[in-house]
């Protein structure tokens, strides 16, 4: 039962999330693996405590945002909340009625790390159960096994030959037969084998965790010592200590952050503030820790201790809002991110679990771990709702009362479907500027290019509602380059200017600029103009190179040898710049001309760009040197290539005109 549970949970999951990206996936990987592990564990007797299920409600909820959302550093993090909130759920449905909410969280703990460390013994459990099985099949009748091979061999025999016949027999039918030979062949076996063992690893890992959550877990309980009395002076003198100095801390913070008192006009808020939250973030949790170790020790339940806690939850609470308030300061000047949201997120969820502390100082028999794990998990399913991404681009974009420019940049790199409409919007604005409209047009491309293949594993309603608007790519994508190309030429300076410029297909467009210059050499920046544009390469040329593309990636570099271009080596390179190699001619023949004596690469020695004939030959002029050289330049040696550059035949001496 748990071997078959387990194969199928692995094969689903190769099947759902195998090279792909999660989606409505996850919620059908969620509902099958629960009612798989249901069904084991109740056919087990294992279902002890229901109660625990009610962690199903935030693991849908959390489930489903892949469903409705598509932005991808909430993903990333779900699915570790995913897998903790499993592993805790089952601790708790498998564990005794009775036990502490501690008690589940160190059961889970073993049991996620037992299911790492048992693959041995799990390895061994399948070997057993095999072997079960073929002892099962050995006792049935020899005969009858020889019979049924036997019969099979003749059929698939007889079946086999007459199928080669009809095949031969019938063009259409034989196709039949070739595009399943096709298909096998086109399989990767590099990627089957990966792809196998990802499944391998898989169904041991939940094997694994099926059989540890069948074994009963015992801890032992240490009975708490009472704390002597030196200890007691420690902490008392300790929470008082901490209380006066905060006190003189949250008065000074009132008068110069809140009131904003005694501070010249040129103080800078956000860079007070830079300086200062997360020290302050760290304080109100080294607090929260000196507050429920020392609520531990008390064990004589003294109130003075009790009121100097309350005191360091009040002092805590009053830090934690200063140190969310310097965010907001800074967060007014340079903008929202992921990190900065979650800031606030921790110290609301630290405030607010302070409520459940408070009771449990004044009454220990209060579970305050609890409700800060029912607050933590209600929370942390809201931001899940609440589309943070929105927020973070709305709040950017929108900005205006801060000096600072927005950081397209970040938004670029966090942008998803989810905040496409904003950024849209925001398009329509007539006082964008042309950087900020390129900006935004190359973000909405991105979300485009990433939105339009869906597999029904990756389906999510963001991402469709995208896909409703028909957007037509092709022309977004032609329209960044054209702003791309014109901001290029605007900026040009004598360090920066346009080298080659040129659409030589449908999908390609290549863009050259120079970005730096030195006595004879001349640094070139090769940037492709396709769905990714792609920076292709920095390459150090001679300062009177040319260069020139053709489809597919291809592309050469006339680059002379001297400043006098009396010889010259041609580049080629069939990646679309990212690499050159320079290509070596064969001698040729003197046909037409007299070389006196020299040899073949004495006279003919600067190469051209080559030019592109309508059959898709590739020619080659070469001549003794760019001002004439050799024969006066009367002649030139004619090379051609018929396999786009990779080989080259000479055929003769041609006179030029």
């Amino acid at each position: 039962m748990e071997i078959l549970g387990s194969l199928i949970l692995s094969v689903t999951h190769s099947i759902l999330f195998y090279g792909k990206e999660i989606g409505i996936s996850m919620i059908l990987f969620t509902i099958l693996g629960n009612v798989i592990l249901y069904y084991i564990l109740s056919k087990k007797n294992k279902i002890i405590n229901k109660k625990g299920f009610v962690l199903l409600i935030p693991i849908v909820l959390i489930s489903i945002t892949y469903f409705i959302y598509a932005n991808t550093t909430l993903q990333i993090l779900n699915i570790f909340a995913l897998l903790i909130l499993n592993i805790i759920m089952y601790s708790i449905v498998v564990g005794e009625k009775n036990n502490a909410l501690v008690m589940h969280l160190y059961s889970a703990l073993e049991i996620a790390k037992n299911t790492i460390e048992d693959y041995l013994e799990v390895i061994k459990y399948s070997n057993k159960k095999v072997k079960e099985h073929i002892k099962i099949g050995k006792n049935l009748d020899d005969n009858k096994i020889k019979k049924v091979g036997m019969s099979l061999l003749i059929v698939l025999g007889v079946c086999l030959i007459v199928v080669i016949l009809l095949a031969s027999a019938d063009s259409i039918f034989a196709g039949i037969f070739s595009n399943i030979g096709n298909a096998f062949s086109k399989i990767n076996i590099g990627t089957f084998i990966l792809r196998i063992g990802i499944i391998i690893v898989v169904y041991f890992l939940i094997l694994s965790y099926i059989l540890n959550l069948q074994k009963k877990i015992e801890f032992k309980v240490k009975k708490q010592k009472k704390a002597n009395e030196k200890y007691l002076l420690t902490i008392k003198l300790l929470l008082v200590a901490l209380n006066v100095i905060y006190l003189v801390f949250c008065f000074i913070q009132v008068q110069s952050l809140f009131a904003k008192a005694n501070l010249n006009e040129n103080f800078n808020y956000a860079e007070y503030a830079k300086a200062g939250f997360f020290q302050l973030m760290f304080v109100s949790f080294i607090n929260l820790i000196i507050i429920l170790i020392s609520d531990k020790y008390n064990v004589n339940k003294e109130k003075s201790i009790k009121i100097l806690n309350l005191f360091l939850v009040i002092f805590t609470c009053i830090i934690a809002i200063s140190s969310m308030y310097r965010m907001h300061m800074y967060e007014m000047e340079y903008g929202l991110t992921y990190l900065r949201i979650f800031v606030y997120i921790i110290l609301a969820t630290e405030i607010i679990s302070f409520v459940p502390i408070i009771i449990h100082i004044f009454n220990e028999k209060f579970d305050f771990i609890k409700w800060c794990f029912i607050i933590l998990i209600c929370i942390y399913c809201g931001i899940n709702y609440i589309n943070i991404e929105k927020i973070i681009v709305n709040n950017n974009i929108n900005r205006k009362t801060s000096k600072q420019p927005i950081d397209y940049n970040y938004i670029h790199y966090i942008a998803s479907a989810d905040s496409y409409d904003i950024l849209e919007e925001k398009l329509k604005n007539e006082n964008l500027s042309q950087g900020e409209t390129l900006f935004l047009k190359r973000i909405l491309l991105d979300i485009n290019i990433n939105s339009k293949d869906m597999n029904w594993q990756e389906f999510n309603i963001s991402k469709w509602n995208l896909l409703k608007k028909n957007i037509d790519i092709e022309k977004l994508n032609e329209e960044v380059e054209e702003l791309e190309i014109e901001a290029m030429e605007q900026n040009s300076t004598s360090s920066y200017k346009c080298i080659y410029n040129e659409k030589v297909s449908e999908n390609e467009r290549y863009y050259v600029k120079e970005t730096n210059t030195a006595t004879g050499s001349s640094e070139w920046e090769i940037i492709k103009y396709d769905e990714e544009r792609n920076h292709m390469n920095t390459i150090t040329v001679s300062s009177a190179s040319k260069i020139k593309f053709f489809e597919n990636g291809l592309g050469f570099i006339e680059e002379p040898t001297s400043i006098y271009c009396e010889k010259s080596n041609l580049l080629v390179t069939h990646d679309s710049g990212k690499t050159f190699s320079k290509i070596v001619f064969d001698d040729g023949k003197f046909t037409l001309s007299n070389s006196q004596g020299k040899n073949w690469s004495e006279c003919y020695d600067y190469y051209y760009l080559p030019t592109l004939e309508a059959d898709g030959t590739l020619t080659v002029l070469v001549s003794g040197g760019y001002g004439g050289g050799y024969n006066q330049g009367k002649t030139r040696a004619k090379y051609i290539s018929k396999d786009n550059g990779y080989s080259w035949e000479f055929v003769g001496e041609i006179y030029t005109k």
